[in-house]
């Protein structure tokens, strides 16, 4: 560590963290993952763009075949563990996020420390997307829920190849836009459902949605979230979340068996929540 003093109307003490380079090794990437003030290597991940099986109508990298060979060029392919953040509220955006596998939960906090879980992530969603664009600090933190891949690609770089590709283009306006109705949608859920039930059942049933669309069954799916994390969802207390969780199971409506959740008369509970 070097340290530097300068004296002017003011002390201030500047740390200058050096890095050691890794040395070359066949099982490590040249691009790091940056947390706090540690830079961890990651291991290489044997994906292309080409052949991926992510790409769908509703997927950021749904791209004609000339613009995949470049998109592939780009950035680096990275692995994170369960509860690994990827992004940090307040902080410059200097890469976006292409998620290839896992799901990842996207936070607001407020001053106090309470947090907002505003939606989900999952493959072909793009994290840090709003934020690149408009080169602003990010307003969300995302932490994996999953062991998870996902392509990071300079912020430079990725707005090159906007520019070159106006599909590219339109499917990052597609998914900032998506962003938005997901928020008008967590804005509805928490203002215009007056009790707890209805909270809760509109969170299952957005999280049976975006099962139906990742292949898993309609009404049966992951619940990778704790109690009070799906209470961070509904605006309800991690103690609300579990009773009436119980409330639900004891009237069939829906039943958690280890980390599956069951939606057992869905109908039921959209009329909770309508």
């Amino acid at each position: 560590m070097v340290r530097l003093t300068i004296n002017e109307n003011f002390i201030s003490e500047i740390s200058i963290r050096l890095l050691t380079p890794l040395p070359p090794r066949p099982d490590r990437v040249a691009a790091i993952r940056y947390d706090g003030t540690r830079r961890v290597a990651l291991a290489p991940i044997g994906r292309n763009c080409m052949t991926c099986v992510v790409r769908d109508t509703d997927c950021f990298c749904s791209l004609p075949m000339e613009a995949l060979p470049e998109l592939t060029a780009l950035g680096s392919h990275m692995r994170f563990a369960t509860r690994e953040r990827i992004l940090h509220e307040g902080f410059a955006p200097d890469r976006v996020y292409i998620l290839c596998q896992g799901r990842i939960k996207l936070t607001a906090s407020s001053s106090e420390g309470r947090l907002l879980l505003v939606r989900i992530a999952g493959p072909g969603d793009v994290l840090g997307l709003a934020a690149a664009l408009r080169n602003t600090p990010h307003k969300l933190t995302a932490e994996t829920l999953e062991p998870t891949e996902l392509k990071a690609i300079l912020r430079a770089d990725f707005l090159t190849f906007m520019d070159h590709f106006h599909h590219a283009s339109r499917n990052a306006a597609s998914a900032v836009a998506a962003e938005y109705e997901g928020a008008i949608l967590s804005a509805r859920r928490l203002a215009l459902s007056g009790s707890a039930a209805g909270k809760l059942a509109a969170v299952l049933l957005d999280w049976a949605n975006m099962g139906s669309a990742t292949g898993e069954a309609a009404h049966q799916f992951l619940m990778p979230l704790t109690h009070e994390e799906l209470g961070s969802m509904a605006n309800l207390s991690r103690e609300t979340v579990t009773r009436v969780l119980s409330q639900f199971r004891r009237e069939r409506l829906a039943e958690q068996i280890g980390d599956q959740m069951v939606l057992l008369q869905p109908s039921k509970l959209e009329a909770l929540y309508s």
